[in-house]
């Protein structure tokens, strides 16, 4: 067996406090700099001086970033949805079907994900221009959708892939059609993908600042990301307390979101024996 010597577990050991420092301290030093005063933001105490929930109540009673968080969560949640749906379509018809073509459309979907965000920012403002999406909600929409897909798509084709064909024959057999099987089979099985993807799609756009701040230029229908920017970064001078506190109100819904995913993921999983 095994024997963990004294230098693999300094060795272990450093590495691990070294790397949770790295991922936890900036999030535990917003948190610290969202709850101080606003004149106390570059003094250098860590959770040892005053603080004040000033900062987060003012965020939380501010009308217009509240509608920018609306937004978000708007947007965010639709987006998942829509690239999960489609995803799933496009993996069963992958992993179930075959047609002339496609292969070319599956390598299709891998090539796009080469392509860099900014890059496809150009085509896609001028196709959403000439279509009149620009400035709207589904240019968003669609923008998400479609850079969630190729990643959607070939992780749920694993899982189909894994399914064995005679359920679907059988379920033929007894007069189900493709869009019957789908729902009542083959989707069913495949929750713990979907749930990733929806995961994985809300998280995407939540985060997204490029395409939100191009596509979306109205301040009634502007994001959290672009929000915040515009109303707390600027030339002159940067209200870093603001714009923590803005960061730890947004981060709430997020969380709990992510927790009752994964929540649901973890009922969805088969128990080990």
């Amino acid at each position: 067996m095994f024997q963990k010597t004294l230098a693999f577990r300094i060795f272990f050991w450093f590495f691990t406090i070294f790397i949770g420092a790295f991922v936890f301290l900036p999030l535990l030093w917003l948190i610290n700099t969202a709850l101080k005063p606003s004149d106390s933001t570059f003094t250098l105490y860590f959770f040892t001086g005053k603080l004040t929930l000033d900062n987060i109540i003012s965020i939380l009673t501010n009308k217009t970033i509240m509608n920018y968080l609306k937004n978000s969560l708007l947007v965010s949640f639709l987006s998942s949805a829509a690239a999960t749906l489609v995803s799933s379509f496009a993996a069963y018809s992958f992993s179930k079907f075959r047609y002339r073509g496609r292969k070319l459309i599956m390598g299709a979907f891998l090539m796009s994900q080469a392509f860099p965000q900014a890059i496809l920012l150009l085509s896609i403002y001028l196709l959403m221009q000439k279509l009149g999406l620009l400035g709207s909600y589904w240019s968003l929409l669609i923008s998400y959708v479609v850079f969630t897909l190729p990643v959607g798509t070939w992780t749920l084709k694993s899982y189909f892939d894994a399914l064995p064909d005679s359920l679907i024959e059988s379920a033929k057999m007894d007069g189900a059609g493709n869009l019957l099987i789908m729902a009542r089979i083959i989707f069913p099985m495949a929750v713990p993908g979907m749930i990733s993807i929806a995961i994985y799609g809300f998280v995407w756009s939540w985060n997204d600042l490029l395409y939100s701040m191009t596509l979306v230029t109205d301040p009634a229908r502007r994001t959290l990301a672009p929000g915040l920017v515009m109303t707390f970064l600027g030339e002159a001078s940067t209200n870093w307390a603001a714009m923590m506190s803005a960061s730890v109100v947004a981060a709430i819904p997020v969380t709990i979101i992510l927790c009752s995913f994964k929540g649901i993921l973890s009922q969805d999983l088969p128990a080990e024996p």
